[in-house]
């Protein structure tokens, strides 16, 4: 059965502008990306073992805005939402649950993504 998660994938018009944006607003490094007729299709970037990939919208067979599953783990969330904001990006102020504190904003296609902050371990 269910081993382990490969990767997930999040629909791009513009995979290379998509790619670029969170590399230089999120701090992501991708592996290289995957080609057609010199087109950027997908590209992956390994964060914590797992992969976050961005992909094509028509091999996604999404449109761009639709995703919003991917939560990024951060040591400190307050001072990563006050580095994105310095980025121009509009984080919500995070809110707590009884393990974690979570915010979210969106990427530059307006897919959703999240980030959380452990506060008890489990």
């Amino acid at each position: 059965m269910i081993k382990e998660i490969a990767f997930t994938a999040y629909p791009a018009k513009d995979v290379t502008g998509l790619r670029k944006w969170y590399e230089e607003k999120l701090g992501l490094t991708f592996s290289g990306p995957y080609e057609e007729d010199g087109v950027e299709k997908y590209n992956e970037a390994n964060v914590g073992g797992g992969y976050f990939s961005i992909l094509w919208q028509g091999w996604a067979d999404r449109d761009p805005g639709s995703a919003s599953g991917v939560v990024f783990e951060v040591d400190n969330i307050e001072d990563t939402i006050a580095d994105l904001r310095k980025k121009g990006i509009q984080a919500e102020d995070p809110y707590d649950t009884p393990v974690c504190r979570i915010s979210s904003f969106e990427d530059l296609e307006g897919n959703k993504v999240s980030l959380h902050q452990i506060t008890v371990p489990h």
